[in-house]
């Protein structure tokens, strides 16, 4: 498992779905979690998009993989 991991920059992986009606404000989350920037201009998702963010929880390093749907579910 470490051969496995040693050219990864991360301890931890999460994918994480982000999932609600149209137009509720998935996309400014995403933006807002991942950029720290908002803007209310955004055009609806198509289909399926995605952001990631690395955090730190003590001295290890997470890799979240954040997935922004249309709201069509």
């Amino acid at each position: 498992r470490a051969a496995a991991r040693a050219g990864q920059n991360f301890d931890y992986m999460f994918k994480i779905l982000i999932i609600g009606n149209s137009s509720v404000g998935k996309t400014s989350f995403l933006f807002r979690y991942c950029d720290d920037s908002f803007t209310s201009a955004f055009v609806s998702t198509v289909g399926i998009d995605f952001k990631v963010k690395t955090v730190f929880r003590g001295d290890k390093r997470v890799k979240l993989q954040i997935w922004d749907t249309a709201g069509q579910e």
